[in-house]
């Protein structure tokens, strides 16, 4: 008798109901975690007595990404993800309320149904470079909110500090500001430094080359007169700023140590020769991009496209009679979108084809920010192709770019109003009581186009 379970999780237990073919409720059990240390090995024992076959039984769970879903899924028995809005939809359609016990009933129903998701597990290479470069993210934005801090504390009392390293070296953020700010966060203590001071602050950072010279040009900056405040107010604010450069000294240390980790989980990654080797991916950018696609993109996604709308590259089409919207896919995976839209910046600089396509779009009359969207999306579906393919990446296939043609003007693409129905569109728009819809609706084109090349502003959201 083949079964299937639905599990309803918490932080504290995790409740079960099991169902036969026909629908019908065989067992129901709790399992709590203070009072079973291995949850996976209590949920076998308790299938066991069920079905000869509870081996084969298939486990519906909301998060797969569950310690106990994972776990099962490693012990060799089957789990599927069933959506959790659909879930609460079907609660809401049957008008229960919501209970453990029935969200676990709900959940294998729906499993039964086959309203749910296979699970396709990646390697323990790729799920170790997940996690750390999740880890990694995470790292990196706390940086980044530590630098702002001490940014925005540093022009409450000593605006010239902001400005005193260039962006282009670092900035706050390079090792020799924290070690001067360290020694001296406030003007009248920076005023203090002799230029041996600050030499030997700027060697023990770590800077070799001209270190006299940055030494003369700090002192410079902080001899210059600047706007002071009482010596005890002056004081608590650079208790304030100690502790931010402690802080961003110890967010910089950690983000390093995740980037050796991270290097090295992606160099064991079984696409890191192929993605290595794409101009304009570093080893960071190639991390990321690794770490939300796995090794197993062919059994997870199926086709690129499906890809594409994963990593939202993908636009929703909304259409209802005679309105038609395009919009930007939203349920995506926001790691990976934001993750190609800077890899799209990174293959205009540094890939021929991708400038060629960048150029030919822009010529076209495409916007920035669409043709870098355009750009990812093809970027994606090549990498896609390869990996499925096993052929190595081309830059002159991903974009089908020649170097003969780069210098080539494209096609211009043709506007969707000429000017005399732009010149009519205004005039029905100047009538008291027409609206954008209407005049949409008799030259046939989109409200959106009524806003931007007759009203020449972008559609209010």
């Amino acid at each position: 008798m083949l079964l299937v379970a639905g599990c309803d999780w918490s932080d504290r237990w995790l409740d079960f109901a099991v169902l036969d073919r026909s629908g019908k409720v065989v067992g129901e059990t709790r399992i709590v975690y203070a009072e079973s240390p291995d949850p996976v090995a209590h949920y076998r024992e308790f299938l066991a007595p069920l079905s000869r076959r509870w081996r084969a039984t298939v486990t519906g769970i909301e998060d797969v990404n569950l310690v106990f879903a994972r776990a099962l899924a490693a012990s060799g028995m089957k789990v599927v993800q069933v959506d959790p809005a659909r879930a609460a939809r079907h609660r809401a359609a049957l008008g229960t309320a919501k209970s453990d016990r029935f969200d676990a009933r709900l959940i294998a129903s729906m499993t039964l149904a086959g309203e749910s998701r296979s699970l396709v597990a990646s390697s323990p290479e790729a799920q170790a470079l997940r996690i750390v470069a999740h880890a990694h993210r995470a790292a990196v934005a706390h940086r980044v909110e530590v630098l702002h801090a001490l940014r925005a504390a540093l022009m409450r009392i000593w605006p010239a500090a902001v400005s005193a390293w260039p962006t282009g070296s670092g900035g706050l953020r390079s090792g020799q500001a924290r070690a001067v700010l360290a020694a001296a966060p406030t003007p009248r203590a920076a005023a203090r430094l002799d230029r041996a001071t600050l030499a030997a602050l700027l060697s023990a950072a770590g800077r070799q080359r001209s270190v006299e010279g940055e030494a003369e040009r700090l002192h410079m900056i902080f001899s210059r007169p600047a706007m002071l405040l009482d010596s005890r107010v002056e004081d608590a604010e650079a208790v304030h700023i100690r502790h931010l450069v402690t802080a961003l000294d110890q967010a910089a240390a950690r983000t390093d140590a995740l980037q050796f980790e991270l290097e090295q989980h992606y160099a064991a990654h079984a696409y890191h020769p192929l993605v290595s080797r794409i101009p304009g991916v570093g080893a960071i950018l190639g991390a990321y991009l690794l770490a939300e696609i796995g090794d197993r993109p062919v059994e997870r996604f199926g086709s690129g496209r499906a890809l594409a709308a994963y990593a939202g590259m993908a636009p929703v089409t909304w259409s209802s009679g005679q309105t038609l919207r395009v919009s930007i896919r939203r349920a995506s995976s926001k790691n990976l979108r934001s993750t190609l839209h800077v890899l799209a910046f990174s293959l205009i600089n540094h890939s021929p084809g991708a400038r060629s396509y960048y150029d030919r779009h822009r010529s076209a009359g495409a916007g920035h920010a669409t043709v870098l969207r355009k750009l990812g999306r093809k970027f994606l579906l090549s990498v896609y192709h390869c990996m499925a393919t096993g052929t190595p990446y081309q830059d002159t296939v991903a974009f089908r770019s020649t170097p003969a043609q780069d210098g080539t003007p494209a096609r211009r693409r043709p506007a969707p109003l000429n000017d005399k129905q732009i010149a009519r569109a205004r005039d029905m728009l100047a009538t008291p009581g027409t609206t954008v819809t209407a005049t949409a609706r008799t030259f046939g084109v989109s409200t959106q186009t009524i806003y931007r090349h007759v009203l020449g502003r972008s559609r209010p959201r």
